[in-house]
């Protein structure tokens, strides 16, 4: 029972300080990326212009990041010519990453970010996280933590 206490407290602090940190904040210019796909090529966010990008910061060990990315592939599919969804990954090794694509039949953009940068430049302290920038490059919503996927789903609809 004591773990469980010590648990919540411990998630429930660490959601408050990651949405008091640092990093990009709403309505700021959307901070370059900088990871590389599972086939090692870099990404940047130009290559979406014209298009709502949500970057989801995920890892596979993560529940609710494993349960939400099927959701974000319909997403995706659904809205393919306004939407651009990408997954960055810090934690878990290319192939790992492959096997989750595989499995989940994810066809958006998976970043691998092995040095944190992009971790860093746009504050990231839990996952999962989501950002949701505007066709002009602009952070509108920035979603730490486990969120209903009502609620996100909601945001991104709001941008496009």
């Amino acid at each position: 029972m004591i773990k469980k206490i010590i648990f919540a407290a411990f998630f429930i602090l660490s959601t408050l300080f990651a949405q008091t940190d640092g990093g990009v904040k709403n309505n700021e210019k959307a901070p370059e990326i900088s990871a590389k796909d599972l086939e090692g090529k870099s990404v940047k966010l130009d290559e979406f212009k014209n298009k709502v990008i949500v970057i989801r910061f995920w890892e596979k060990g993560c529940h609710h990041c494993m349960m939400e990315m099927p959701k974000l592939q319909e997403l995706q599919n659904e809205y393919s010519e306004d939407l651009a969804v990408i997954g960055i990954n810090s934690d878990n090794s290319i192939e790992d990453m492959k096997a989750f694509q595989d499995e989940y039949k994810i066809t958006f953009t998976l970043l691998k970010d092995d040095l944190d940068i992009t971790k860093k430049r746009y504050g990231v302290v839990v996952v999962p996280t989501m950002f949701i920038i505007d066709k002009n490059g602009t952070v509108k919503y920035k979603i730490f933590g486990m969120s209903s996927w009502e609620k996100s789903r909601e945001k991104i609809l709001e941008v496009l």
